[in-house]
């Protein structure tokens, strides 16, 4: 048997250590719940690459695609893009495909312009993203990509010859 005062003793250095374990299970949850968030934005972050690549590669063939038909239907028939409305086309193609964003996500077209030839769309589209957990340092996440379509007609065989 244990005498009173060991036993006090031993009762007095559990006391010491009461709510340690509360402490270190506090700090460990932060640390988890910080990873956690770490690792979902920098997930969405990523994929906000990838949206922006997507899109602005999917604005670029709309606006390739929206032909000039007086050009085309001419004596040379040759196969260029409408500039008066090929813009607006990308644009509703991005808008299109942003509106399946959550509502931490949007997308915007920053640019659309002629390539080196008049059959050739050049899109650049801007992709942001907030943060689903604010912490200090993280701001918004914003991507870029810019892409570029050519117009053609026929087959791969026959597209140099029109």
């Amino acid at each position: 048997m244990l005498s009173r005062q060991a036993l006090s003793r031993r009762h007095h250095w559990h006391d010491d250590e009461r709510g340690s374990v509360a402490v270190f299970t506090a700090v460990f949850a932060l640390a988890v719940l910080f990873l956690v968030a770490l690792l979902v934005d920098g997930g969405s972050a990523l994929n906000a690459r990838e949206r922006a690549a997507d899109i602005a590669e999917q604005a670029a063939r709309a606006a390739a695609t929206d032909l000039n038909l007086a050009s085309l239907r001419g004596a040379a028939g040759a196969v260029t893009i409408d500039w008066t409305t090929a813009c607006g086309v990308a644009q509703q193609a991005v808008d299109a495909y942003s509106k399946g964003f959550d509502s931490v996500t949007s997308a915007q077209m920053t640019s659309c312009q002629e390539g080196a030839t008049p059959r050739t769309a050049i899109v650049t589209v801007r992709v942001t993203t907030r943060p689903l957990i604010p912490a200090p340092g993280f701001g918004n996440v914003i991507m870029t990509a810019t892409q570029q379509a050519t117009a053609a007609c026929g087959n791969a065989d026959q597209q140099e010859a029109c």
